[in-house]
């Protein structure tokens, strides 16, 4: 088999053994994806709990290399891990910090993981050792949203003649993005199931001994099973009997110490047990604080209405807040707002504790000045939310505590005063709120040694928006001495120094962030300024590297497609074209570049129409203009030309602009105008000085001034000499 496959009908048992007669020769993994069994990356956790081990024995630098990611999705590996290779900061700081982390990466981490698996299976693969490698997962169609995001990855980053992938699935339609990827990227294979059964009338005619077998074997799958008789036989037994089999069968996962287990099939048992509205949704609460913590806000939003199911909201809300209230950071991030809005008018109306009114408050803060679409945004309002969060924190008794919520409310105060353009009110409230956590004992007491990092890393963004960036560099640095094998502080200062024209000094940086794991973003800004240094065969690495991170990123479409045309790949040019434009299809730049094709391939009227349209949907884009300038001129219509090059200019001086306007006012003898840009031109650029200096005198003898223009050409003799 040389592609990977999907492998669908109605029962486990004949897919898997469909894989086995069709899986390549070679270390095979077989991985159930059933979400019921470890609540979030079940096929990855598996996957990862077989292949880490047997890895760590042949290349242990290679695993310490994706120990971060390894260890968030599976944490059951952390005592195989070296933890002094890769945490450089005391364990329970950086174990808040992964925390931290998460929440402020938001919905982009489990992406990041998802692509920094890959990029550690696609290693495991290379390995002589390690012979031909092949991953089956099973239960796909119940696998979580987390398992379905790095699966729909996988197939489509990994060669199949290097890793094989297999995915067993029902035949039902999955969920967005693993039904397409499964489409584009897999073969389809069929499990015939065999002839059905009477399924009633079997478990109705069967030995009681046989049908409590049956029915135990479904639980013992945890509740994972599709063979029909385990399931009939299950449901057909007394309730109480099912809750007392569900209760045994969560002691035995508990006694093993598992911690996936805790995720998925111990909070399901207990939710069927004797109790679930106490031993049940506080396995869930237990599985959802967990989960939010890491920044699985679907897994945390799903997870926990499995939970709230369970509770008893009139008698069991406070007991269980977290399952019904503590879901804003989740909402916030999916964007959404307006059940983000709700709870935080639950925690207002069901508590008068001042940190309680304070979270709520900021929560509605930021609702308003950063979470809210643009048209619904107020900045006016978030200030009064946030003004009242600062002035619940300062009544808080516990020193500490006050410090550090009064550190995070400013905090928020700063982006408000920020997105106002308040930039230097903005600095000055970040700058004391990092005062007030300097002051407080203990530098490594994990929460300040955190907001310290965060505060510096949001001055360290006003300083580069006002164009401080040498202060910024040294916020960033900061941010970076705390946490040195995290991408972004690397990825931001490199920005700062970029802006500030050190063009070595960000390059180096970018290295360092790219080296870590880094967002799609990383690889962007390299490739920009690599093209801008002339390194165009580097620039154009990264950009192929990101769009295969992100096949859909339509900036570096947009870059990608210029460089190939510049290169003269047509082909590839107009490629990325039309992908970005099914993705963008009111894209200006995407339509700027195929006016250049089409001109190149003669389509003139075509080229004339995008360039058109291009300058339609974005009329400060210089660009197209110069383009239909130069296609106006080719054919005929210099004037033409010169309109369009005039309205470019009025959008920015250009050196190059300003020379091909004189040639154009040159071709149409508007002598003097030729000359002025001529001047100009060359004030701005020499770089071309010869032809522009024989271009003017031209002009200059036409207007009768011989002097000037015999100095033209003696200067020109001059350059050509030299």
């Amino acid at each position: 088999m040389s592609n990977h496959c999907r492998i669908s009908g109605p029962y486990q048992r004949d897919r898997r053994e469909v894989w086995q007669q069709t899986a390549p020769a070679g270390v095979t993994l077989v991985s159930d994806s059933h979400s019921r069994l470890r609540g979030t990356y079940t096929g990855t956790n598996t996957l990862l709990r077989q292949l880490v081990p047997i890895v760590y024995e042949m290349s242990p630098e290679l695993v310490h290399a994706h120990a971060t990611e390894i260890l968030y999705v599976a944490p059951e590996l952390n005592g195989l891990i070296d933890a002094d290779v890769f945490r450089p900061i005391p364990v329970e700081v950086y174990l808040e910090h992964q925390r931290f982390l998460a929440r402020a990466y938001s919905t982009v981490r489990p992406l990041l993981l998802a692509h920094g698996l890959i990029n550690f299976l696609k290693k495991c693969a290379a390995l002589p050792e390690l012979g031909h490698l092949n991953c089956y997962f099973e239960n796909a169609h119940e696998a979580d949203e987390l398992d379905r995001q790095f699966l729909a990855i996988l197939v489509r980053r990994v060669d199949p003649m290097v890793l094989t992938v297999g995915v067993g699935t029902t035949d039902e339609l999955l969920p967005e993005p693993l039904a397409t990827a499964l489409d584009r990227h897999t073969s389809p294979l069929l499990a015939v199931a065999p002839d059905g059964i009477d399924v009633a009338r079997e478990v109705k005619g069967a030995p009681s001994g046989r049908r409590t077998a049956w029915a135990r074997a479904f639980v013992d799958s945890d509740g994972t099973s599709d063979v029909p008789l385990e399931r009939a036989a299950y449901e057909a037994t007394e309730p109480a009997t099912r809750q007392q089999w569900h209760d045994e069968r969560a002691e035995l996962l508990e006694s093993l110490g598992d911690f996936g287990l805790r995720l998925g099939a111990i909070a399901y048992h207990r939710a069927h047990g004797e109790f679930p509205g106490t031993l049940g949704a506080a396995a869930y609460t237990a599985a959802t604080e967990y989960v939010t913590d890491v920044g699985y806000y679907q897994a945390a939003v799903r997870i926990g209405g499995l939970g709230r199911d369970l509770v008893d909201r009139a008698t069991q809300l406070r007991h269980f807040r977290s399952l019904f209230l503590d879901q804003d950071i989740p909402l916030l991030a999916l964007r959404r707002t307006d059940e983000a809005r709700q709870v935080y008018a639950e925690l207002r109306s069901l508590s008068s504790e001042p940190a309680v009114q304070a979270h709520a408050s900021y929560g509605m803060a930021m609702l308003y000045v950063r979470f809210y679409p643009p048209e619904q945004r107020d900045y006016d309002e978030a200030r009064a939310w946030i003004n009242n969060a600062l002035a619940l924190a300062r009544t808080l008794p516990q020193e500490n505590l006050r410090a550090h919520l009064t550190a995070f409310e400013q905090n928020g105060l700063a982006l408000v005063e920020y997105r106002m353009g308040r930039f230097d009110e903005a600095i000055r409230v970040e700058t004391e709120a990092m005062e007030l956590l300097d002051s407080r004992p203990g530098p490594h007491q994990y929460e300040p040694y955190l907001r310290r990092a965060l505060l510096s890393f949001n001055r360290a963004q006003v300083y580069t928006t006002v164009g401080r960036y040498d202060d910024a560099v040294l916020d960033f640095s900061a941010v970076i001495d705390l946490f040195p094998d995290e991408s972004d502080g690397y990825l931001e200062r490199g920005n700062a120094h970029r802006l500030a024209g050190r063009a070595q000094e960000a390059l180096a940086d970018y290295d360092r962030a790219i080296a870590r794991n880094p967002p799609p973003e990383a690889y962007y800004n390299r490739a920009v300024l690599l093209s801008e240094l002339g390194r165009e065969p580097a620039a154009l690495a990264d950009y192929d590297t990101l769009l295969d991170l992100d096949p859909d990123h339509v900036g570096t479409l947009v870059n990608r497609a210029g460089m190939h045309y510049d290169r003269g790949d047509h082909g590839k040019a107009r490629r990325d074209i039309d992908h970005g434009l099914t993705l963008d299809p009111g894209n200006a730049q995407l339509l700027c570049t195929l006016g250049l094709l089409e001109m190149a391939d003669g389509a003139l009227e075509e080229a004339r129409e995008v360039l058109t349209r291009a300058i339609g949907l974005a009329p400060t884009l210089a660009a197209a203009r110069v383009n239909r300038a130069v296609l106006a001129f080719d054919g005929g219509d210099a004037d033409g030309a010169i309109d369009d090059l005039t309205e470019a200019l009025s959008l920015g001086e250009d050196a190059a602009i300003r020379y091909n306007r004189g040639v154009a006012h040159q071709h149409s003898r508007h002598w003097q105008q030729a000359v002025d840009d001529f001047t100009e031109a060359l004030l701005q650029d020499r770089s071309e000085a010869a032809d522009i200096l024989l271009r003017r005198a031209a002009c200059l003898r036409e207007l009768g001034r011989l002097v000037e223009a015999q100095h033209d050409l003696d200067e020109r003799a001059g350059l050509r000499a030299a």
